[in-house]
């Protein structure tokens, strides 16, 4: 828009010369693997691990990596220790998992259903209590229709300022509030609850009709209602209610541990234990078991789950390149190619007791894919004991460090916080398994990277940096050229694009990132008619030092 500032000068503020690129970022982790807890199927955003064990719960003791052991929280523990600040992590669960249950009877039968929150075997360890209730119940809610007599569901009712009373009024379509009074009879404006009936009485130019509603929240007499406890580790959560609905209500609205399922007696309250401290398991007798799912988890499927994520590195949590290698290789690509644009690289290690030759013989070939061995001797949290992982569990450490770091910085040489190697390979097994792009670890003042490698077998792509710089350059040129869609392909519009991008790149320059750049933004007339504006450009990364040549002269 023009503004006359002066007689005969006006200013016009384009807004495509206002533009700047956005922040962008490689450094995010996806990582997809088994839990005792959480949801299944849904990427889920965490910023540390100690938020990794609240939503998917703790990994189990090690044992040989073959016997179905949780492998996500494992994996991301070792993310986050070498890193790793944003993960977006995806449990991944069999048809066997399950959530653990406990069923409440009441005198006539079936009175409410609680299952855990999610599937898993954390929900075994949930306990229930029913007894006595030390304060009144309080019921919220409870409807009724007009058009004839109404009466409270649950008695004796307790006088308090809690109670209410709405009728929603069909005809008006309006919402009214009757004061409550006790016993007597009631005036205009007021309705009149019989506390040991639980009648209501309107006045008698106020009685709804059949189509209006009435909803009721009020207090009941805690000799009517019972106490039930919900605990788990330090987690404990009472409800004293009226009956099993007012339960199920109370756990929906409140609980984090549990759901409630309302059942054929759920009118009436559940039925007391036999002592104040009798706690009761969830999946016991014929109550069902939780079950994790471990044995079977589709990966696949958690890798899909992660295709229109920004996530930029990726994970199988336990999963050797023989397993999981080829899924992860399609994966990445897919998630890379102009149609979904969310470049990515994949890192993968070697399977549980996998020998060099059959290492050194693996088919991977990708400048996405990243291929660490040996595995790592590490603490595992669930015994206390020091275990021997895969190299699968040395991939989620390599990820942690990766993303850490800017994209131009290499991981050549870089220490790896763990305990032990699986295995010390001699100077000559290391140039063999060089020679056929891994990404291997050696024991050489700590635990190093010996050379920060892709599986690619073109040399440009080699080095894990030059992936990673060439994607960061595609989101900045996205990011930078995104706001200009729609605008006019004229030379001033498209010369605007050019500044925006080049501002990116020029940075990109500057953090080293890149040694120069070319860029060029163009539009035949053909192009300008289709809507096409063209941006061209040449990168030079940065490439860093894998190793350094000395020569000495002696005189």
């Amino acid at each position: 828009m023009t503004e006359m500032i002066l007689p005969g000068v006006s200013i016009e503020v384009r807004p495509e010369g206002l533009i700047v690129p956005g922040r962008v970022s490689v450094g995010n982790l996806g990582v997809v693997g088994t839990a005792s807890k959480g949801p299944v199927d849904q990427p889920v955003i965490l910023g540390s691990y100690a938020e990794a064990r609240e939503r998917f719960g703790p990994y189990d003791p090690f044992v040989d990596g073959k016997s179905h052991e949780l492998t996500l929280v494992r994996a991301l523990e070792l993310a986050f220790g070498h890193g790793a600040t944003t993960v977006i992590a995806v449990r991944v669960a069999s048809d066997t998992a399950s959530k653990a249950a406990f069923l409440l009877d009441s005198a006539s039968g079936p009175c409410c259903r609680l299952e855990a929150k999610s599937k898993g075997e954390w929900g075994n360890a949930i306990e229930v209590n029913v007894w006595e209730a030390e304060e009144h119940a309080y019921v919220r809610n409870e409807e009724h229709s007009g058009g004839g007599p109404v009466t409270l569901n649950y008695t004796p009712v307790v006088e308090s300022a809690r109670n209410r009373i709405e009728v929603f009024e069909d005809a008006t379509r309006r919402t009214r509030l009757p004061q409550i009074v006790y016993g007597a009879a009631p005036s205009k404006g007021q309705v009149s609850i019989d506390k040991n009936s639980g009648a209501l009485t309107f006045h008698a130019e106020e009685i709804p009709a059949a189509a209006d509603k009435v909803i009721a929240s009020y207090v009941v007499d805690r000799s009517a209602s019972v106490k039930v406890t919900l605990r788990l580790d330090a987690t404990e959560e009472i409800y004293t209610v009226a009956s099993g609905k007012d339960l199920a209500a109370d756990i929906e609205a409140l609980s984090s541990l549990v759901d409630a399922k309302e059942e054929a007696n759920s009118a009436e309250p559940p039925t007391k234990f036999d002592t104040a401290d009798e706690f009761r398991l969830f999946g016991t007798g014929s109550n069902t078991r939780g079950d994790n799912g471990a044995a079977g988890a589709d990966y696949r499927k958690g890798l899909e789950k992660l295709l229109n994520e920004p996530a930029h590195i990726i994970v199988a949590a336990g999963q050797g390149h023989e397993t999981i290698g080829a899924d992860l290789t399609s994966h990445c690509q897919t998630a890379s190619s102009d149609q979904n644009k969310r470049e990515r690289i994949g890192v993968v290690g070697s399977d549980v007791d996998e020998k060099l030759d059959d290492i050194l013989g693996h088919s991977l070939d990708s400048d996405r894919i990243v291929f660490t061995a040996p595995g790592m001797r590490a603490m595992d949290g669930a015994s206390g004991k020091e275990v021997t992982l895969p190299g699968a569990y040395t991939a989620a450490a390599v990820a942690g460090l990766m993303a850490s770091y800017s994209s131009q910085v290499s991981l050549t040489n870089k220490p790896l916080a763990i305990r032990g190697l699986e295995q010390r390979y001699t100077n000559a097994e290391l140039t063999r398994l060089l020679q056929a792009r891994v990404l291997v670890l050696q024991e050489k003042l700590g635990f190093r990277i010996v050379k920060g490698i892709t599986t690619s077998t073109n040399t440009a792509w080699h080095q894990i940096t030059t992936r990673r710089i060439v994607d960061f350059a595609k989101f900045g040129v996205r990011s930078a050229a995104n706001p200009y869609i729609g605008l006019l392909n004229n030379e001033r519009v498209r010369g605007a694009l050019r500044a925006t991008i080049n501002s990116f790149l020029a940075e990109m320059v500057n953090d080293e990132k890149l040694v120069s750049y070319e860029l060029e933004v163009t539009a035949t007339r053909e192009e300008e008619r289709q809507g096409i504006a063209r941006v061209t450009m040449v990168l030079r990364p940065t490439f860093s030092i894998d190793f350094i040549k000395v020569t000495m002269f002696l005189e």
